[in-house]
């Protein structure tokens, strides 16, 4: 049986879509053990032993390789100098390069910087990836994970949509139909080529100490939040042009550790207010947030609408994007999904919360945990949280073509916000 490349379609042809994550391993490691390590990883999961293959019918799916095509590679790198090298070489999908991984033990830590395409799996996945590499390191042994793709029987009863977006998608397919075309692995090199041409992306990251971070819990419960919410909101205050947030959200509903991308997500439109002080626009927020995430309809509504559209119309809507492809239909779905025509989400928040795997395995640990979602074409602020038993970062992730010091200085605003409530307890 084939695995089809279903609800996370759009990602195939998207130029940013690479999650990475850096972490230092205690213990001081032997380079040969860390590397063969992380190859028994690969080993451990079955789509970082799988291949992209597209059809000329324009359908995609995931076909299961004899040997990895991931990638993992000894470097005196620095972590920034590699995301900056590496995102503009298109990741070889096709022959089974979903994932990059780099070993840098030139510190008093040995790092590891894992470089993974979207479609190889979601934040989640890539932390379980990181488990399995600490376990070989440590001589455990993991448990073999099989593909587990989203597929149409992935959602609730109750998460059905409603006949109108079948039909509402059905209009667009109709048209792409008849002057529509079949997009190949030539045109994705080439979106990659004119998005990375004169551009890189630039991270920068704060850290809590983990007495700071439960401060910010205990501010959060004392107003009956969460702590996402008093996040969310602080990056609100630091921009207030920005009315509309992402948010991905774990789609595992077995509890599953499976390597594959596994997330909804949910937007929420909400314009910070001075005239409210930051309780109130914190809790409005919260509130907006749990609606959205109480409704399997618009839980789920992300991942059942995208498939209703033919495969190569949502390629088409990238290479519109990037000015590679003209189709009045294409630039019509471009401008409803928010990639182009003033829709796109302002900001985008990922928060993997507390790391659901052990600090330490054996005489090896790890130890600041760095997560950096990908720079997604259809949202501007990028914010990626991971907590840790020594405390909390907050990435932000944002491209060059702008002006930096005012991206420097809109995530220092969040961060100042953040700081002042973690002290005042």
């Amino acid at each position: 049986m084939k695995n089809e490349i279903w609800s996370e379609r759009v990602d195939l042809f998207e130029p940013n879509i690479y999650i990475c994550f850096r972490v230092q391993i205690t213990g001081r490691p032997e380079p040969d053990a860390l590397l063969e390590a992380v190859k028994t990883a690969f080993t451990m999961n079955e789509a970082a032993m799988s291949r992209i293959v597209l059809e000329e019918d324009g359908t995609a799916y995931f076909e299961k390789l004899s040997e990895s095509g991931c990638s993992v590679t000894v470097t005196k790198k620095d972590w920034l100098t590699l995301i900056t090298e590496n995102e503009k070489v298109p990741f070889r999908i096709n022959i089974g390069e979903l994932m990059r991984v780099f070993i840098n033990l030139s510190g008093e830590e040995a790092e590891l910087l894992i470089m993974a395409h979207h479609l190889v799996g979601d934040g989640k996945s890539v932390v379980y990836f990181l488990e399995d590499v600490m376990k070989a390191l440590a001589g455990e042994k993991s448990e073999y994970k099989s593909l587990r793709l989203i597929t149409k029987d992935s959602f609730p009863k109750c998460a059905k949509l409603p006949c109108f977006f079948k039909l509402y998608a059905e209009s667009f397919n109709k048209k792409w139909r008849q002057s529509g075309r079949i997009f190949s692995w030539e045109d994705y090199a080439k979106v990659h080529e004119v998005y990375w041409k004169e551009s890189s992306s630039k991270v920068i990251y704060e850290t809590f100490l983990p007495e700071e971070t439960e401060n910010l819990k205990r501010y959060a419960k004392g107003v009956g939040v969460s702590l996402n919410s008093c996040l969310t909101t602080a990056f609100l205050k630091a921009n207030q042009e920005n009315g509309c947030i992402g948010m991905p959200v774990d789609a595992r509903q077995d509890g599953n550790r499976a390597m594959s991308n596994q997330a909804t997500g949910i937007s929420v439109d909400y314009t910070y207010s001075e005239k409210l002080t930051f309780d109130e626009n914190v809790k409005i927020v919260h509130r907006k947030v749990q609606r959205k995430l109480k409704n399997p309809v618009n839980r789920y509504f992300i991942l059942q609408f995208m498939p209703l559209f033919e495969p190569a119309l949502v390629d088409s809507v990238l290479m519109h994007t990037y000015n590679l492809f003209e189709n009045g239909t294409t630039a019509k779905l471009a401008s409803v999904l928010g990639y182009k025509g003033g829709k796109t989400r302002e900001l985008g928040i990922t928060n993997l919360t507390r790391l659901d795997i052990p600090d330490s395995y054996g005489q090896y640990g790890i130890k600041e945990v760095l997560f950096i979602p990908p720079v997604v074409s259809y949202a501007k602020h990028i914010i990626g949280v991971v907590t840790t038993a020594d405390g909390m970062r907050i990435s932000y992730h944002f491209m060059s073509d702008g002006n930096e010091a005012e991206e420097h200085a809109f995530f220092e605003r969040a961060i100042k916000t953040l700081k002042d409530y973690s002290c005042s307890l």
